[in-house]
């Protein structure tokens, strides 16, 4: 779309196609109306969502220190 407009290069899209996705993401969906009882609840639930899982934690009390392994069970934090 900013290509088409003018807005944007083919070389920009290429550097900004080759960056790091970290996993963030903006919401883009429709606005959310603060008497909007669905909606509030919806981000409300959202907010208090766990970023990981914390089943993947295992605690070791005798180190005082957490392993956490990634969703394919191949690497360890």
């Amino acid at each position: 779309m900013l290509k088409k407009k003018g807005l944007i290069t083919a070389r920009t899209i290429e550097l900004i196609s080759s960056w790091y996705h970290s996993g963030f993401n903006v919401y883009c969906g429709e606005r959310i109306y603060p008497r909007s009882v669905q909606s509030m609840e919806n981000l409300a639930r959202y907010i208090i969502r766990a970023s990981f899982s914390q089943e993947r934690m295992n605690y070791i009390v005798e180190e005082s220190k957490i392993i956490y392994k990634s969703k394919d069970g191949k690497n360890t934090k």
